[in-house]
């Protein structure tokens, strides 16, 4: 972790935003005095949580706002943000960088944040106690700092060294863990007092309430008896009302299912009957039949007018075969066109037979089936064995362990439908079981038999009208063989005839006009005739469509007629439903009333037999007793309950505190432990530490740390009451005072210096220069020994001379692997050391500006 970077706004002389960016090397901040220059070090300072105002050299807070200038107006507030580097975590937090911010208003408002979120000043100091981070000790060092460390008292090191060993964590804990230890003994103090006043009272009234217990059994019984009565009647009233909402449910069912296929028919017929007038389109189609066929005569009548004339032409001219021949090629058309048409309705014949065979084909196949199920059932193949009875008793029986359970549980009225539920499924199983075991086998097979035998005539009938089907299908494609025999052969004269026609007219030149006028006019007949055919089979499948339509209307209008039916006939039997279901519902409403006033405890309970009479009988009986008794007074009951309710939750509240109060201690004396662990571990290493660089300062001497241990007796006089309780009606509180010796341990650090060449018995004997290098090796040891991830050195070579200047900087070059420093400084020694150099220089208008320098980019641009 190091310091990234710095952001200063209306801090003391910085009224501009001004940002210092820092790397892990040394960087140097220089400028003439009065620059503004160790503000920076109060901003560190002050963003790290000072509370001292005087440590910031000011006397109040609003001191930390810049205060103005001729030239410039007071400011609003200050802020100072610093951006750490955390890619280590070694602040045990989950971002990369964490910036931390404080800012101050001139009103007196203030705040923290940490990474934008708001935060206490405590959530701050844990987080950099963790990190190493001190802001009251040498996280940042003052010249101050330096000289005050050897004039500071013993006590007053040893908070020095609390911060320096790293054990500042685990002091805050402990200093919240003790002041959590004084609260609670505080509310442990008050709360006994309290007891102490309700014992007596509490004592009062149990003696009152012990006189009700009579009372007490006899409401039990009377909780009982009710619990019986009232448990009978809901739950036979709950099963009538079971079994009438599950017929409304299904009827309901049934009716919506009727409503909504009327709604479908009633569309259906309403689509039909606007797409059944089209006796336009049909009128327009006889137009069409009737011009096509005049044209069709027309080209006929001219076809035979031509035919004769040509067969005039052929018999004057002595050629009467070739006639013959055309006559003969017209009757052998005519027979195709027949044989053509028969094939046709033969083939029809033959598919509707085919269709038959298969309808015949399905139905046998479903009545095998039927037969073979039946068979089965005669062998007796569908009894249960003892294994399957063994499984589905064992099966009951889980169920009914369930039931026990979960009526176990029941608290309320609110369990009932659960309950009712799981026992309604125990007892269906074993209805059904119970029914099969019972079945009359003897009375089964006697039906089975009679449906065999009605099965068996019905499949033999159907092997008789299977075996005719196939029969007259097979005559069909005998039928459909000759005459597609006949057509080909009458194809075959026909092409042959034609053949010797054609060469016949060839040789004939006066008919060759004929021909050509002949084919001219067949091109134009079969056009006519092609289109004939369209315009039937148009006319033809409208015939079709209007048929099917008028079909499927006269079936929708009876099967809407037969759905209304239904419809009308479920209606009246749901609407009766609902009348018998709004009667067991009020019954069941007003029984709850009852139960509510006279019962408001109830809890179901299933009770299958009761004499309601009786019970009621005895209700009234037990009533009475209660009646004659007398009234309790509500008001003791009510003032036990809750004096006896407020002394068990003040004894709870009691007892929690002892057990936080001893586990605090265990936590305080755990701390303290770990504390003295490090303490000692990490004052060995400075004390090393410390002599090692004061050596090297001093190019010799002697310096060590001396731990002063006192320990101070302190007299502690507790208070202990007791009560004597051997007399109900008369307490007496004795107090008795007992005395405890305490003893309390104070440390103190001494520090011992005596440079080479000397023998001094105090280190206030030190002249300033000797007592400064002193300071600083003791705070180069600190930081040796537990580098903080940055430290700010506000002038603290200002009183060294230029020899050591020199081992100083020697020793920052070797601490900087383990920390990053930021000094404050007018040395030369320590400048030429810094990779890093800002300027702070003040214009007249008393405000504080920066100027940077990185000596690596000037090397690269001198370079």
């Amino acid at each position: 972790m190091y310091l990234e970077k710095l952001e200063i706004q209306g801090f003391k002389s910085f009224a501009n935003p001004v940002t210092l960016v820092f790397n892990r090397e040394m960087t140097a901040i220089v400028g003439p005095n009065g620059s503004g220059k160790s503000n920076i070090a109060d901003a560190v300072r002050w963003v790290l949580g000072e509370q001292s105002i005087k440590a910031l050299r000011g006397k109040k807070s609003e001191d930390v706002i810049f205060a103005g200038s001729d030239k410039k107006n007071r400011l609003g507030f200050a802020q100072v943000s610093l951006y750490l580097n955390n890619a280590d975590h070694q602040a045990d937090v989950d971002y990369e960088q964490i910036v931390i911010t404080r800012k101050v208003e001139r009103s007196g408002e203030s705040e923290y944040l940490i990474n934008n979120n708001k935060v206490r000043l405590l959530d701050v100091q844990m987080l950099l106690a963790k990190a190493n981070f001190g802001q009251k000790t040498y996280s940042v060092i003052g010249q101050g700092m330096i000289d005050s460390i050897l004039v500071s008292s013993a006590q007053e090191r040893k908070e020095f060294f609390d911060e320096a060993t790293g054990v500042k964590q685990f002091q805050i804990k402990k200093n919240q863990a003790i002041n959590k230890v004084e609260a609670a003994k505080s509310n442990l103090e008050q709360t006994s007092k309290i007891l102490a006043e309700l014992e007596p009272r509490l004592r009062s009234l149990t003696r009152q309430v012990k006189r009700l217990e009579k009372r007490e059994k006899i409401e039990i019984e009377l909780k009982g008896q009710q619990t019986d009565y009232y448990s009978f009647l809901l739950g036979h009233l709950n099963n009538d009302l079971k079994v009438k909402k599950a017929d409304f449910e299904k009827l309901q069912k049934i009716v919506a299912g009727l409503n909504q296929q009327l709604v479908e028919l009633q569309t259906e017929l309403e689509k039909e009957e606007r797409s059944s007038s089209r006796q336009s389109d049909f009128e327009l189609l006889q137009k069409k039949l009737s011009q096509a066929q005049a044209e069709l005569n027309s080209l006929l009548k001219e076809k035979t007018i031509l035919e004769g004339r040509a067969d005039l032409q052929l018999v004057s001219t002595g050629q009467s075969d070739i006639v013959w021949l055309k006559k003969r090629i017209e009757t052998i058309a005519n027979d195709i066109s027949k044989n053509q048409l028969l094939l046709e309705e033969k083939n029809n014949q033959a598919k509707l037979a085919k269709e038959e065979l298969i309808i015949l084909e399905k139905k046998r196949d479903s009545i095998l089936a039927d037969f073979k199920t039946l068979e089965d059932k005669l062998m007796g193949k569908d009894d249960l064995s003892t294994e399957e009875i063994v499984g589905k008793l064992e099966h009951i029986f889980k169920s009914q362990q369930h039931f026990q359970e979960t009526l176990d549980k029941v608290s309320s009225l609110e369990s009932l439908a659960s309950l009712k539920e799981a026992c309604t499924k125990v007892s269906q199983a074993l209805g059904d079981l119970f029914e099969k075991l019972k079945a009359n086998k003897a009375d089964s097979r006697l039906l089975w038999q009679k449906e065999f035998n009605q099965l068996l005539m019905t499949k033999d009938n159907l092997v008789a009208e299977i075996s005719e089907a196939r029969t007259k299908l097979a005559l069909l494609d005998n039928e459909i063989v000759k005459i597609k025999q006949e057509i080909s052969q009458d194809e075959d004269d026909l092409s042959k005839s034609s053949a010797e026609a054609d060469m016949s007219l060839d040789k004939s030149s006066d008919q060759k006009v004929f021909v050509e006028q002949l084919k001219n006019l067949q091109s134009q007949i079969e056009d006519r005739n092609n289109q004939l055919d369209d315009i039937k089979k148009e006319i033809q499948d409208f015939n079709a469509k209007e048929e099917a339509k008028k079909l499927v209307l006269l079936q929708s209008q009876k099967t809407f007629r037969q759905v209304q039916v239904d419809f009308n006939e479920q209606n009246n039997q749901l609407n009766e439903l609902k009348v018998e279901l709004a009667r067991l519902e009020t019954r069941e409403e007003e029984l709850q009333k009852e139960i509510i006033s006279e019962f408001s405890g109830f809890i179901w309970q299933e009770v299958k037999h009761l004499d309601v009479d009786k019970s009621r009988e005895e209700i009234a009986r037990l009533k009475n007793q209660l009646s004659m008794i007398g009234g309790i007074d509500e008001m003791v009951m009510e003032e036990y309950q809750e004096v006896s309710s407020r002394y068990q939750f003040l004894k709870e509240q009691s007892d929690d505190l002892n057990e936080a109060i001893k586990h605090l201690e265990k936590i305080i004396k755990d701390l303290e432990e770990a504390i003295s662990s490090q303490f000692d571990e990490a004052f060995k290493n400075i004390n090393k530490l410390f002599s090692e660089y004061f050596k090297g300062l001093f190019n010799g001497g002697k310096a060590e740390l001396i731990l002063d241990i006192q320990e101070i007796r302190a007299t502690v006089v507790k208070n202990e009451e007791e009560e004597d309780d051997d007399d109900e009606d008369n307490e007496e509180d004795l107090e008795e005072e007992t005395v405890d010796q305490v003893v309390k341990k104070q440390y103190g650090i001494d520090i011992k210096a005596t440079p080479p060449g000397k023998k001094l018995s105090s280190i206030n004997m030190l002249s300033g220069g000797e007592k400064a290098l002193t300071s600083i090796a003791l705070v180069c040891a600190i930081i040796a020994n537990n580098p903080s991830p940055f430290v700010v050195l506000d002038e603290v070579d200002a009183a060294l001379d230029e020899a050591n200047s020199i081992r100083f900087t020697q020793i920052l070059e070797e601490l900087s692997s383990k920390t990053q420093f930021v000094a404050i400084t007018h040395n030369r020694a320590t400048m030429h050391r810094a990779k890093i150099i800002y300027g702070v220089t003040m214009g007249d208008d008393g405000i504080s500006r920066l100027l940077s320098m990185s000596f690596e980019q000037a090397d690269e641009i001198a370079a």
